[in-house]
């Protein structure tokens, strides 16, 4: 009625009341800028690995999970980066019921013969995994994907169909 009082406009005081009703519900930030949505905050391991990952490239990848409390993300596994590397080492890392984040350094030489070099997020969250677990890593995701400084691109997989080499090249050069 207040709206239809003021000749069907939104005033400024219909929104501000708009923005303290939904104010409690909005994602609060921290200090750093990122997002605490669930609580959940990656431990000074995950941003120590990560930065060993990006500026040595000692690692090909490093999978994270949250801890069984649900209070913390921290390191799960790290592999080595080596010339003998074979996809099939990743997806034998991710569980078939079991969500994790995974950070990949993935290379790939384009038509020109340049060597391109990505670093790829991925969010692993099986279909068959609970509910209530589906929702906490993805309230959990950006808190641990803003304190990984340096990645280039996100992916997001609920099965093994979606984590190939060809979708991680075709990615890779903008394809």
């Amino acid at each position: 009625k207040k709206n239809e009082q003021r000749g069907g406009k939104w005033c400024p005081f219909l929104l501000g009341e708009i923005s303290a009703r939904l104010a409690p519900f909005a994602a609060t930030s921290r200090r750093d800028g990122n997002l605490k949505m669930s609580g959940v905050l990656p431990t000074d391991k995950c941003k120590a690995e990560f930065a060993v990952l990006r500026e040595k490239r000692a690692y090909k990848f490093i999978t994270f999970k949250i801890d069984a409390t649900g209070t913390m993300t921290d390191v799960c596994d790290v592999c080595p980066t080596s010339a003998d590397f074979k996809f099939q080492d990743l997806l034998d890392t991710l569980p078939a019921d079991e969500p994790r984040y995974l950070v990949l350094d993935w290379n790939v030489e384009n038509d020109d013969g340049c060597q391109l070099s990505k670093i790829f997020f991925v969010s692993w969250v099986p279909d068959t995994c609970k509910a209530k677990t589906k929702m906490l890593y993805a309230s959990s995701k950006m808190a641990l994907r803003n304190a990984l400084e340096g990645v280039h691109l996100d992916h997001q997989a609920t099965d093994y169909d979606e984590i190939t080499p060809e979708e991680f090249t075709s990615r890779t050069l903008g394809k």
